[in-house]
């Protein structure tokens, strides 16, 4: 598991994408066996690169984590937030960037937040609770009053749960936008900051798009102080992209400008100026069954260029954005299945894509993980609706039954994208099957298959899952005895409904800080916040479907569960480590087999990030137990079927 994580795991490579401010460049590095990614400044003039902030230095025992950062404009201050013992709730400190030292006292701003800093490096503004739990404001911090001890501004204050704020490359633009909870629609709000009648502490912030109302989403771009682009949901099953005039910014007047074919879900955009003329130019990510696609196109929309994606075949393109410093060029985050994760640069002078590695002076490693068969497969779902389905064999596998992972997320309009995991690789090493079902409810197809597995339709989402398993077996790519089901946060709610509602198809199934209590959930972590997600508990017309499903209240007395692990982080700030432990207890006691009914507690620890030792551990637990219950066996797996393979 080790030499797979050291290059990378999911979204997050080696070497990060570089943050430009002047001549500084800030990423992201997590050489091989390091424990925590460390923050690098490099300078361009010169070319040397130091350690800007390593959170062992911070603290020793690994359990403090770098959350979040942000460069000022010019590059001379960093404000940054660590997170400790596993919290959401973070310090949010800011560093003279030239000595590395702290130079103010910690802000608590409640929970993890955007930063977004003025111009001229005088202050940024941040996310703040307000004086009650629900209301959240956005403060203006002043470095110069700081050390007066003066209060921060509040500019702007909302009872919706969700805040962001972002300034402008250029320092134009203040945009907030919040919304109801995670997914939920949103309002966007916009203000002009850089002229003299434009106060930073009283922002005149005009609301452009009124989102909650309908549930649509939107988010803005920025070209040029004079052009503005929205990706949005509003009216389209997947997204579409309009221009906008900050001068009038209101949703009334924005130009459609892309609309994907049916089946092609937008991922991104960057938008580009024309290094020889100054044209506005705009790069877009879209996916299409799990294939990314990257065309360029004109400020009206007219396509320029398909772009070459640096392998063909299911991948994933993340993070894909411009800066400001450099127009003329995008970076975004590709990786597949069974490629780590790298940073690529798009120049838009020759349309070419390379890798970024070089500029940072820091070499990727080259994995040596087995080679393994990716299968993108389809199968019929209850009601009819065909949902697609990953398969990842490995090479040399001939058809029959294998013991297999399934697994699915289901949720919030998220996919489980082709992404570099370790851990799949791990089983796949071993000679299991990973299977990942693009159940309803995630983000597959866009804002439209979100919606068929969401609120009232949540139950569609475990229903496809359920089908997926009776086709693997069905097919003959597994059995019962051989499938475990692992999950966690939303997928962990899957896999705890796939273990309540259809225990008899499955020898394991493994639960990771997982949604279990669907009717108390608003009240446990941050579950307030997904209520657009699930309904409201005190409806009745929700709480019948809440209750219809919810894992703790369908565990039944006398049933012959399978294996079941649960693995809880005991500092969950998000959902709540009482899910798991309401849901263990009671299996424990209900349960007519034999087979263990086990809860894996984990300290100093939150929801996210840990470090990479403790996240190996819980892996190989996770793995160890899954091949336990399904009879996988390594040493004869990989002899059989992956020759040549040491041993």
């Amino acid at each position: 598991m080790q030499e797979l994580t050291d290059v990378g795991s999911a979204l997050s490579p080696v070497v990060g994408v570089p943050v430009r401010r002047e001549s500084r460049r800030f990423y992201l590095h997590c050489q091989p066996g390091q424990d925590l990614a460390v923050l690098m400044v490099a300078d361009e003039q010169t070319g040397s690169a130091r350690v800007l902030i390593d959170p062992l230095t911070d603290d020793a025992s690994g359990t403090t984590t770098l959350a979040a950062w942000r460069p000022s404009w010019t590059g001379r201050l960093l404000a940054y937030q660590l997170s400790r013992g596993g919290s959401e709730q973070p310090e949010l400190r800011l560093l003279d960037v030239a000595t590395g030292r702290d130079v103010a006292q910690p802000i608590h701003p409640g929970r993890l937040t955007p930063i977004a800093w003025l111009p001229d490096d005088s202050g940024y503004y941040y996310v703040k609770g307000g004086a009650t739990e629900a209301e959240q404001q956005i403060c203006l911090h002043r470095l110069a009053r700081a050390s007066s001890g003066s209060s921060d501004v509040p500019v702007f204050r909302t009872r919706m749960r969700q805040l962001t704020v972002m300034v402008s490359g250029d320092g134009r633009w203040l945009i907030v936008s919040c919304s109801a909870g995670a997914r939920s629609g949103n309002d966007l709000y916009l203000a002009e900051l850089n002229t003299a009648s434009h106060d930073p502490a009283a922002p005149q912030l005009q609301k452009i798009f009124d989102g909650t109302t309908d549930n649509a989403q939107a988010l803005l771009k920025v070209g040029t102080s004079e052009l503005m682009y929205a990706i949005t949901t509003r009216d389209a099953a997947d997204c579409q992209i309009f221009r906008v005039n900050p001068e009038q910014p209101n949703y009334a007047v924005w130009q459609p400008i892309i609309t994907p074919a049916p089946g092609n879900v937008i991922t991104g955009c960057a938008a580009l100026t024309e290094p020889t003329n100054g044209q506005p130019r705009l790069l877009v990510a879209t996916s299409a069954n799990g294939h990314p696609q990257l065309s360029l196109h004109d400020q009206d929309g007219r396509l320029l260029a398909d772009i070459p994606t640096p392998t063909d075949g299911p991948a994933t393109i993340s993070t894909l954005a411009s800066a400001q410093a450099e127009p003329g060029h995008a970076r975004f985050v590709f990786t597949d299945f069974l490629t780590p994760p790298k940073v690529y640069r798009f120049d838009l002078a020759d349309q070419t894509i390379q890798p970024d590695a070089p500029e940072t002076g820091v070499h990727h490693f080259a994995t040596d993980a087995p080679e393994a068969a990716v299968h993108r497969m389809r199968y019929t779902s209850d009601d009819g609706t065909e949902i697609p389905l990953y398969l990842i064999v490995p090479a040399g596998y001939t058809h029959g039954p294998r013991p297999t992972i399934l697994t699915a997320y289901g949720g919030f309009r998220a996919t489980i994208s082709a992404t570099y995991t370790p851990s799949l690789l791990a089983w796949v090493r071993a000679g299991g099957i990973y299977a990942i079902a693009g159940v309803r409810g995630g983000g597959e197809y866009g804002s439209a298959w979100h919606a068929a597995g969401r609120h009232h339709n949540k139950p569609n989402a475990f229903a496809d899952f359920s089908a997926a398993a009776r086709w693997l077996h069905a097919q003959g790519w597994t059995t019962p005895q051989q499938l475990a089901v692992r999950g966690g946060s939303h997928s962990g709610l899957t896999a705890a409904v796939a273990l309540t509602q259809d225990p008899h198809l499955y020898a394991a199934v493994v639960c990771s800080d997982a949604l279990t209590d669907m009717i108390r959930y608003p009240h446990l972590g941050i579950g307030s916040w997904w209520i657009n997600e699930f309904g409201d508990p005190d409806n009745p017309t929700d709480r019948h479907t809440l209750l219809s499903y919810s894992p703790y209240h369908n565990v039944r007395a006398g049933t012959a569960y399978p294996a079941v692990l649960v693995t809880s982080a005991r500092h969950d700030d998000r959902v709540g480590a009482a899910h798991s432990r309401k849901l263990t207890a009671e299996l424990q006691h209900a349960t007519a087999a034999t087979k263990p009914i086990l809860l894996r507690t984990e300290h100093n620890v939150g929801h996210g990030d840990r470090a990479t030792s403790r996240l190996i551990d819980l892996h190989a637990d996770i793995l160890a137990f899954c091949a336990i219950h399904t009879g996988l066996r390594p040493a004869a797996c990989i002899r059989s079927n992956l020759p040549g393979q040491a041993q």
